[in-house]
Formats: C-alpha cells, sequence, structure tokens
C-alpha cells in the first residue's frame, strides 16, 4: 500500500449488536484513506471500526460513496458490502501496521473526467444497527482522465515556404500527422508532422518553417506557434520534433492546422 492519511472519524449514534464475530460495540469511524493499486487497477477506500477502548474491529457494514473531481464532475457513485473478507492488516510508514477494513473498486466503475484530482465522499452504515456521519477524504493524481481527439487538415498538403522576398524558397508536402496525450500530473499534448521537401529554389535557406494553430470545440484559438526543419533537401522525408501543447482540457475535442509562415 503506498500511502494511508490517517483522520480521527465521528462518534457512533447507534451500537453494533453481535455482528459478524465482533460482540463489542463499535465506537468510532477512523483512519480513512484512498489510493489507486496500479497492479490490481482499481481503488482501495480504507477505513477503521474500533471500540471505545480503540481496539479495531470488523462488522458487515455498508458503504455509500462519491467520488468527485476537481472540475465538479461525478465519476463514481454505487455502494459496496463490507464483510470479514474485506479486513486485514495493512502498513504505511506513516501509521504503520493497521487492521482496516479495504473497500476496492475496479477502475471500469469509474468515469473518466477533466481532473485526475477529487475527492472521496463515503457513508458508512448498516440498517437499523449502525450509522456515521458522511466523512470525505482527498483522491490525489489518481483519477481517470478523459481523452482528447485532433483532427487534422486533409492530407497530403502542400505548403510553401517564402523568404524574405516573399518569393516561394521551398514546398513541403504534408502527408500525415499524429499525437500523443500525455495524461499523467499536468496533461500535455505532442503532436508530430510527417512529410517530404518537394522541391528548393533557394540555396540560401538551412530550415523550412511552417505555421500552426490549434483550435478547440468552440473555434478559438488555444495554442499557435511555428515548426522549423533544419537541412532538408529536396526528396527528403521528414518527421518534426514534438509540438508539445500544455494546460490541454481533458475530453475536449481539438483541430489543429497548419499555414504558410508570413513575415
Amino acid at each position: 500500500m503506498k500511502r494511508l492519511f490517517s483522520v480521527i472519524g465521528f462518534v457512533i449514534v447507534l451500537l453494533l449488536c453481535s455482528c459478524g464475530t465482533s460482540t463489542a460495540h463499535i465506537e468510532t469511524l477512523k483512519n480513512w484513506s484512498f489510493q489507486y493499486n496500479k497492479e490490481t487497477d482499481d481503488y482501495s477506500l480504507f477505513f477503521a471500526l474500533v471500540d471505545k477502548n480503540d481496539e479495531p474491529l470488523w462488522a458487515d457494514v455498508d458503504v455509500d460513496i462519491r467520488i468527485v473531481n476537481d472540475e465538479n464532475e461525478d465519476v463514481y457513485i454505487g455502494t459496496k458490502s463490507v464483510s470479514n473478507d474485506n479486513y486485514g492488516y495493512y502498513t504505511s510508514q506513516i501509521a504503520g501496521e493497521q487492521y482496516l477494513a479495504n473497500v476496492r473498486i475496479p477502475s471500469s466503475e469509474l468515469t473518466a473526467g477533466k481532473s485526475s484530482n477529487g475527492t472521496v465522499y463515503f457513508t458508512v452504515y448498516k440498517e437499523n444497527k449502525i450509522a456515521f456521519s458522511e466523512a470525505y477524504c482527498s483522491a490525489l493524481y489518481c483519477l481517470p482522465i478523459a481523452d482528447v481527439t485532433v483532427d487534422f487538415d486533409y492530407f497530403p498538403l502542400n505548403i510553401n515556404v517564402k523568404d524574405y522576398f516573399g518569393d516561394v524558397a521551398s514546398v513541403l508536402q504534408i502527408q500525415s500527422a499524429e499525437y500523443k496525450f500525455e495524461k499523467e500530473y499536468s496533461p500535455t499534448l505532442d503532436i508530430i508532422i510527417i512529410g517530404e521537401k518537394l522541391s528548393s529554389n533557394s540555396s540560401l535557406y538551412v530550415y523550412d518553417e511552417i505555421s500552426y494553430k490549434l483550435y478547440d470545440s468552440d473555434g478559438y484559438i488555444v495554442d499557435s506557434g511555428n515548426v522549423y526543419l533544419d537541412n532538408l533537401n529536396t526528396g527528403d522525408k521528414f518527421k518534426s520534433d514534438p509540438i508539445t501543447i500544455y494546460d490541454v482540457t481533458p475530453g475536449e475535442s481539438y483541430t489543429f492546422k497548419l499555414f504558410e509562415s508570413t513575415y
């Protein structure tokens, strides 16, 4: 287990009577935390049930869970039942060894959203036996992120590269483009253009320049700039260095267009 965030919980309002193997009265809910488990591709909501002497217990309970990301999107709403099989000893560097309930949520049950951070709200109860107030904890850099889509120009696309006098110095043919969306931490988009230099009318230029613009789904320009291709001869095929675009909005549909550069 990667980490546990230890928080003292609320006081119970009802008593649990002879649930499972435990006959002691459960007094408090405490030591809850939330984490993503990469090895099993699921999430764990941990919490402890203890008696008045702070001794850990297990009990059959139900847990209503709601996960909201930082964009105020509900990415999970559901109820999980907890039995003796869900309890065990877990160790962290911060809290040491603890006896906890481990409520597992498959990642497939979460909806991808616009933020990897959020808040987990949960309520532990058993009808007519036990009830706690709603508790919450943070979900940090672990919630699923929605993919982006990028539409390109129709290829092949021929672009003139002009010199400072406005004359055509070379012609580039853009044959395709590809993109990669990086979801970890701060979402970024890398775009690579692929093509061939068809002709060159000057021996003075060591690089060819193309302009680009990235539009969001509402038609607003969110990024623009230039692509520089060094030392291309006529007939050379090329792949550009990645065009990296930051502050990308997950779930957005973008349009990427290439233009003739102007001075």
